[in-house]
């Protein structure tokens, strides 16, 4: 990304510093602001900063909070109170699940699972279209199977991303 630089006195470097600060940006953030809006591009507060680097935010809690916060990033799978932290928020945000690791897995081995089903359908397909005259051979039981598996594989699916959307909740 290109640069710009600018030659300042004390006094000038010290009031620019103080300007950004007042404002809630930094510097960089400001200067570009600024140009944006001297080249013909006015900047509303509803544009989206440019996302060069993430922001801290900074939360206060008790000490029981803290450890009940722990705790439970631990217990859903997250690494660290930050990424259970920031999960919360873009789930609200986005009001969209955010998967930890452990359900990724978990929805890849359903899709693995749903792939053999649907090659078992293929072939129960075949068979009724081939040999529709053997299809003494096509056991009902076998069809009420695959049935049983598809709606586990459902319930299973729907339940993971139940979990993770009330996760969240205080009764979560």
């Amino acid at each position: 990304m290109p640069r710009v630089e600018a030659r300042l006195t004390e006094i000038e470097k010290n009031a620019w510093t103080q300007f950004c600060k007042a404002n809630g940006l930094r510097e960089s953030d400001m200067l570009r602001r600024m140009i944006q809006r001297v080249a013909g591009r006015a900047v509303s507060s509803d544009d989206q900063e440019i996302e060069t680097r993430s922001r801290k935010l900074t939360i206060r809690l008790s000490p029981t909070q803290e450890r009940w916060l722990a705790q439970r990033a631990r217990e859903e799978g997250y690494p660290n109170r930050t990424s259970w932290v920031m999960a919360l928020v873009l789930a609200e945000l986005y009001q969209e699940p955010v998967l930890t690791d452990a359900e990724v897995a978990a929805l890849r081995e359903s899709n693995r699972e749903l792939r053999a089903i649907g090659k078992n359908l293929n072939q129960v397909t075949r068979v009724l279209n081939i040999e529709f005259r053997e299809s003494d051979k096509l056991k009902r039981e076998a069809i009420e199977a695959l049935a049983d598996r598809i709606d586990q594989h459902k319930d299973q699916v729907a339940n993971l991303l139940s979990r993770n959307m009330n996760r969240w909740r205080s009764d979560g």
